[in-house]
């Protein structure tokens, strides 16, 4: 059985000199130069680089911005890359403020398409009238009950003075309202007072002369119907 002799650690060639030499208090040989010292502290604080302009556009990868800071000394060529820069900066800004904008302006577009037909079927021809009712037809019992509704009484029954209102008119307003209390109770019949009070399209009334193609045309190829904002409407009948 051999027995192994404890082996030291491998020998550095690059190991100083004076391996048994007595240190220094503060760290360094004490048969080394002045200068060990001053290098054990240049060791012990790492340098920093100075942080320049220059080196800034050197590691940036915005485009252009290396060629404004390229050299120490700025030339006209560095002049002309500063300009360009700014110019495509500031344009950059104002194409997004502008779409910003008009991103908060809620823009919508309507496209219109126009084609001419020569056989048009129906509907042909729609007539609205937006009087909802004939002034002349009105009782004073349709007054009582549906004059706030057609804009001719305020809320106390009272005849309401509209610009360009006649004399004669709202005389004629106010003989209608002279009404006893018998007249007033008579039950109101909605229905009844627009088919009667309502605009017809009889010759003369609504519709006063219509050719249609080339033809006479006359109220009966017309068919009345109903939209929410007017009481009566014409529509012409193939």
């Amino acid at each position: 059985m051999w027995l192994e002799e404890p082996r030291g650690p491998p020998l550095r060639p690059w190991a100083p000199p004076w391996p048994s030499a007595p240190l220094h208090p503060e760290g360094c040989p004490s048969g080394l130069p002045v200068h060990c010292a001053q290098l054990k502290d240049d060791a012990a604080v790492p340098r920093r680089r100075p942080w320049s302009l220059e080196e800034f556009s050197r590691r940036s990868t915005l485009h252009g911005i290396q060629h404004i800071f390229q050299h120490r000394r700025y030339t006209v060529r560095n002049l002309l890359w500063l300009l360009a820069f700014l110019g495509s900066l500031a344009l950059l800004i104002h194409v997004y403020t502008k779409c910003v904008g008009l991103y908060f302006q809620y823009p919508h577009s309507t496209q219109l398409e126009e084609e001419v037909a020569h056989n048009k079927t129906f509907p042909a021809v729609t007539l609205c009238n937006l009087n909802p009712a004939r002034f002349s037809r009105l009782s004073g019992h349709d007054l009582y009950w549906a004059g706030e509704m057609l804009g001719l009484l305020d809320g106390a029954g009272r005849p309401l003075m509209h610009e360009g209102m006649e004399r004669d008119v709202l005389a004629v307003l106010r003989g209608k309202l002279d009404l006893n209390e018998e007249e007033k109770s008579r039950p109101f019949d909605f229905v009844e007072f627009v088919e009667r009070v309502s605009h017809r399209l009889e010759l003369g009334e609504m519709l006063v002369r219509c050719t249609f193609g080339g033809r006479e045309c006359s109220s009966n190829d017309f068919q009345t119907g109903e939209v929410e904002s007017s009481w009566n409407m014409g529509a012409a009948r193939v």
